[in-house]
């Protein structure tokens, strides 16, 4: 039985994303040792620096979203995201934004349990401030697309196949779920997805600690392998050792 990692990533004219990927790809393969695969398009495949033993799977991605970022709204290319199960060529997936950094070996712990599909359904921000959104965005609690581990099943597929059923006809369920957000996010299509594959029921089975995470208002100032520094409000603190979702755009472009 294989285990491995999925990224997606696509270069914007404002964000760099190939260097997020870098980095996140150096943390993988030093915490959690598993193979890897990135789905990208040619344009940003010629950006990589050589990392070693990586599986390519070349798209010609899907264009058309935005999304809110320091005051403006900017490129985003989320839409690929709800072929994962036929792109992953694992048996169990660690689907993983590039912009997520495992610091820790912890995301092994489930990559061996009993359900077929996981997700985050609480964040902690680590600013202590309590900036990042989440509440009262819609009638269905919000869940974190940022880490999806799945395992190649009949429920998997069903949720994925669901996906991309929301996906064609978001602004009917936009609507329905009174999403207050007009682009597409994948936060909202798992969730509604889990939501009624489970009986029109809450869903049950998530990754039991919150995901860390830096709002986009926070700015990261350094990376090491060990963690990273970042300031809000004027203030400066540190990670160590703790997995981590980083927003600030800046630091990929830096």
């Amino acid at each position: 039985m294989s285990t491995g990692v999925l990224l997606y990533c696509f270069d914007t004219s404002e964000v760099a994303y190939h260097k997020f990927a870098e980095k996140c790809v150096r943390l993988i393969k030093k915490n959690l040792k598993l193979e890897i695969t990135i789905v990208t398009n040619f344009e940003t495949f010629k950006k990589f620096k050589p990392l070693g033993k990586i599986n390519y799977k070349l798209i010609e991605n899907r264009q058309g979203n935005k999304r809110p970022y320091r005051g403006k709204h900017i490129t985003w290319h989320n839409l690929d995201r709800t072929l994962a199960y036929e792109h992953s060529p694992y048996d169990t997936t660690i689907l993983m934004d590039v912009d997520y950094f495992c610091f820790t070996d912890n995301l092994l712990t489930y990559t061996d349990t009993k359900y077929d599909f996981l997700v985050h359904n609480k964040v902690h921000d680590l600013t202590g401030e309590n900036i990042i959104e989440g509440k009262n965005e819609s009638t269905l609690p919000i869940i974190w697309a940022t880490v999806t581990i799945f395992r190649k099943s009949v429920f998997a597929k069903h949720v994925f196949d669901l996906i991309q059923h929301i996906q064609q006809y978001y602004v009917h369920y936009r609507n329905l779920y009174r999403i207050k957000y007009k682009n597409y996010r994948n936060d909202f299509a798992f969730a509604i997805a889990l939501h009624q594959l489970n009986g029109f029921n809450s869903h049950k089975n998530f990754i039991p600690t919150p995901m860390a995470m830096l709002a986009h208002e926070v700015d990261v100032l350094e990376m090491t392998d060990k963690g990273c520094a970042f300031k809000y409000n004027g203030k400066v603190s540190v990670t160590n050792e703790q997995d981590v979702h980083i927003m600030d755009k800046e630091f990929a472009n830096g």
